[in-house]
């Protein structure tokens, strides 16, 4: 039993030609409001660890993000790109594995800048750990959509169409 990919059928993003401005904004609507679940995920387990058990920041954040994304890659895949074309039919533990290497840049991006906003710049580290979390955010959905859940037409960079006979002539 595969635990993702099937679709909810309220609140399709299929209106508009896919990969089109209509569909690529409704999209990142939809990340946004998985990204809000996964806010509430992340704040919450981060403040229990870190301010009502005395757990270390770093490791507390490290958590706290791992299971965020688990959160969001179930949303994601069910809701976001649910009904997008996946190269290849890919298995959803493949979707998972590059969920992650996408997202595990941008939890060490939050790590650190939550650590550098929070003992250099005297924020709390909810209030910081927050920012992190939004400034990190516009990485995980281009990528996600570039490669996580890639329809084929999106993955690498284009390349212009070769004329038949030979390089433009200046």
């Amino acid at each position: 039993m595969s635990p993702v990919r099937e679709p909810l059928a309220a609140s399709r993003p299929d209106a508009g030609p896919p990969g089109g401005p209509l569909d690529l904004g409704k999209r990142y609507l939809l990340f946004c409001a998985v990204g809000g679940s996964g806010l509430l995920v992340d704040m919450g387990l981060f403040h229990l660890l870190h301010t009502r058990a005395g757990w270390p920041l770093e490791v507390s954040k490290l958590l706290a993000a791992e299971t965020a994304l688990l959160n969001n890659f179930l949303w994601n895949d069910r809701w976001t790109f649910g009904g997008r074309p996946v190269e290849s039919h890919a298995p959803w533990q493949r979707r998972l594995f590059r969920f992650h290497v996408i997202c595990l840049s941008g939890i060490a991006l939050a790590t650190v800048l939550l650590a550098v906003m929070h003992r250099m710049g005297g924020l709390r580290a909810e209030v910081a750990n927050f920012v992190a979390i939004v400034l990190v955010s516009g990485w995980n959905f281009g990528w996600s959509r570039r490669w996580g859940w890639a329809s084929g037409r999106s993955v690498g960079p284009a390349t212009p169409p070769r004329p038949a006979d030979g390089p433009a002539r200046p």
